[in-house]
């Protein structure tokens, strides 16, 4: 049984989309040779959005209130440092992937045997 017909473009199952599987693959491009580094970003982002909410409370109740701020200070810091530094790490590994030519340091090092 077909679902029923909305107004606008769509196709009935089993007919291809062209399309549609071609702005599939642009999306998870990037995605299906690091799913582990991924998962840590989309994790870590999940623990900025979270314990980053409850720090940027305390530390406003305590600067506010003159008590000692800076241990909320650096909880957000080293939140937001790691969430930085692991999408910078996925952004290197799918732009090295996409252009080809990886890494030109650490293809300079192979070719020169040394080390960084």
């Amino acid at each position: 049984m077909y679902p029923p017909i909305l107004p606008g473009k769509g196709h009935r199952p089993g007919e291809e989309d062209v399309g549609q599987e071609k702005r599939l693959q642009e999306l998870s491009r990037g995605y299906e040779d690091l799913p582990w580094l991924t998962a840590l970003v989309v994790f870590s982002g999940f623990l900025v959005a979270l314990v980053g909410t409850f720090a940027t409370l305390f530390l406003l109740g305590t600067a506010l209130t003159g008590r000692t701020w800076w241990p909320y200070a650096v909880i957000l810091a080293a939140l937001a440092g790691t969430h930085a530094c692991l999408r910078a790490v996925r952004y290197g590994r799918r732009r090295a992937r996409q252009s080809g030519t990886g890494d030109r340091r650490r293809v300079m090092r192979k070719r020169t045997g040394t080390r960084a």
